[in-house]
């Protein structure tokens, strides 16, 4: 949900079926008075900004810059300076980026409102089959309005992201979001999700590992991975996306190819989650990002700092590790159903 390109999130149409301040500001920011402001309605909370067309939708935006600013301190390290959520379907990223950094807020992120989302994924569907069927329809588009607070959160994840490690890095080729690999870009943003989105991950990483498919990828290509949607983005805009003039590209994706998307998001969490548990020192996806970063890759930072961090210093050693937390944590999940 990037820097230097369009933001394009993923909406599988069939396979995709704490609150505390952060320590960063002192006190809350204020809104700024401007002629022209991203959006009607602003909220002003510790972390940022929360800007929408209407009162209940500044609301949910402030509550999402809340959590994932929370989030995102625990698991990095460090905390951002605030910064700003705008709901817009024609505020594009450019316009925040300006806006950010003239009122100095330390990240931005442009998304869709429900209603504006609501309404390009029914045209996305409409495009792919003109006659779909209602009751599917229906069925993508609730869960979709269900969902929305866990997207808001996962795109400021993004956002926080980018601020934190790549702040004036421009857009890669053939990457998703920042230079950072796949893998920790991904995993910056699933770790802002609120837990019952985590646990469906981890339900679908399992029931995968389980039936041994093929989309679940050893550490020495999944590490290397370009995320699933990169590869088909281009085909899907030309034969079902829209973009909206805020310049937010929404896409469907079925079959092969969100379960393929769906898994990396699973992994990339969960491989996170497997550092962090295994690791002995704190904030190992910091150090991680800081290295990167810096112009190292994982591997030559495992081989170079991994042992500091409790782990072995090369990718085989790794995945032998990784396989049996797997096969704890699968254990333990199997217990917690029964």
């Amino acid at each position: 949900m990037r820097h230097g390109h369009t933001c394009a999130r993923l909406f599988a149409a069939t396979a995709l079926a704490l609150i505390a301040p952060a320590a960063f500001a002192a006190e809350t920011p204020t809104c700024p008075e401007v002629a022209a402001p991203p959006a009607p309605v602003c909220l002003a909370t510790m972390q940022g900004l929360a800007y929408a067309d209407t009162e209940a939708d500044a609301q949910m935006a402030a509550e999402a810059i809340q959590s994932a600013a929370t989030q995102f301190s625990s698991a990095f390290g460090r905390a951002l300076a605030p910064g700003m959520l705008v709901l817009s379907a024609t505020f594009d990223d450019e316009q925040a980026q300006r806006f950010a950094r003239d009122h100095n807020l330390g990240f931005w992120q442009v998304w869709l409102s429900p209603a504006d989302k609501r309404a390009q994924v029914e045209t996305v569907m409409r495009r792919a089959n003109p006659n779909p069927d209602a009751d599917r329809v229906a069925q993508v588009l609730g869960h979709l309005q269900a969902q929305h607070l866990n997207t808001l959160r996962h795109e400021l994840g993004h956002a926080q992201y980018r601020a934190a490690y790549w702040p004036d890095a421009e857009s890669v080729d053939g990457q998703y979001g920042t230079p950072a690999p796949d893998w920790l870009e991904e995993a910056a943003a699933v770790r802002m999700e609120g837990d019952a989105a985590r646990a469906q991950y981890e339900r679908n990483f399992f029931a995968a590992l389980r039936t041994e498919s093929p989309a679940v990828l050893p550490l020495a290509q999944f590490l290397a991975h370009t995320h699933p949607v990169v590869a088909q983005r281009q085909a899907l805009m030309q034969s079902s996306g829209v973009q909206t003039p805020s310049g937010i590209q929404v896409m469907t994706m079925s079959g092969d190819g969100a379960r393929a998307a769906s898994l990396f998001y699973s992994q990339s969490m969960l491989f996170a989650d497997f550092l962090d548990q295994t690791s002995i020192q704190p904030h190992i996806l910091g150090a991680i990002s800081d290295a990167i970063a810096a112009g190292a890759d994982f591997e030559s930072w495992l081989a170079d700092t991994g042992a500091v961090y409790g782990l072995p210093g090369d990718i085989a050693a790794l995945q032998t590790a990784w396989d049996a937390w797997c096969t704890a944590r699968a254990g333990g999940a199997h217990e917690a159903a029964g």
